[in-house]
This record gives structure tokens, sequence and C-alpha cells, in this order.
């Protein structure tokens, strides 16, 4: 998948984390909201993981120190390729 399709999507899934994540401010026992939260941390995740593994990673927490500070390594998630 390409580097700018996979950025997309983390920012997509990022993007509905937070908007649920406001409504279970207000409601945190909705039952159907907290499933819907859950369904999609896990695609998020999965998302994220993807494109740390393809790309490098988004933010610090996503470094491997084996082999050293890896973070340098790539071009930044905001950096675009020609």
């Amino acid at each position: 998948m390409n580097r700018d399709i996979m950025m997309r999507r983390v920012q997509m899934l990022s993007f509905v984390l937070v908007d649920v994540g406001l409504f279970l401010d207000t409601h945190p026992y909705d039952e159907a909201a907290l499933r819907f939260f859950d369904k999609y941390k896990a695609l998020y995740d999965s998302a994220l993981a993807e494109y740390e593994e393809t790309c490098g990673p988004i933010t610090r927490n996503g470094v491997d120190i084996d082999g050293g500070w890896s973070w340098i390594n790539h071009p930044w998630p905001w950096e675009m390729e020609d």
C-alpha cells in the first residue's frame, strides 16, 4: 500500500477515536459507543503498526531502538516524497 494512503488511514482512524472519545466523556456507560471505540481502536493499532513497519515511526513512541535511534532514519511523517 502507498505511504500516503497508509498515513491517511491512520489519520482517519485517529479522528474517529478522538470523536468517539469525546462522546464517551459525556456517555461513559454507553455500551454501543464502548464497543465502537474498541473496534476502531483495534483498527487504528493495526493501521499504525502497518505504517510504522513499512515507513518508520510516526512519533517517538513508535521507535524501535534495536540498532540505534531509528527516528531519524526515515522521512518525517509530514515530509512529501518527490
